[in-house]
């Protein structure tokens, strides 16, 4: 396996001769070429967990925000739904009560210019 990224810097760590042993057999089990390999694999997987866990702990806001949203949107519409059902309960429409609130003088025509 090439090397792409020359590796510039030494990290070095004490281990025990038992601790050595199970490095090179976890080497063998994973197919790392070097303790140093399977050392650099355990430490960037464990950067890369860590960023996941900040990045969900900066959105767990933002979702907890959107459910809240959703679910004040879906008791609005739901009492809306449950006012049309009232109102074609009654004989009225909805699009009837617009009209009637039109034509009455109430609304204000879009069509018509101011001072006509």
């Amino acid at each position: 396996m090439a090397v792409f990224k020359p590796r510039e810097r030494l990290v070095y760590f004490r281990v025990s001769e038992d601790e050595f042993r199970q490095f090179v057999s976890v080497c063998t089990q994973e197919g790392a070429r070097s303790v140093s390999d399977l050392a650099r694999s355990a430490v960037q997987r464990l950067i890369a967990e860590g960023n996941r866990n900040r990045e969900d702990r900066e959105l767990t806001p933002n979702v907890a925000m959107l459910e809240k949203l959703i679910n004040e949107l879906t008791s609005q519409v739901q009492s809306l739904s449950a006012l049309l059902q009232k109102q074609g309960i009654n004989g009225t429409s909805a699009s009837n009560g617009i009209q009637d609130g039109a034509s009455n003088g109430n609304l204000p025509d879009p069509c018509k210019q101011a001072g006509d």
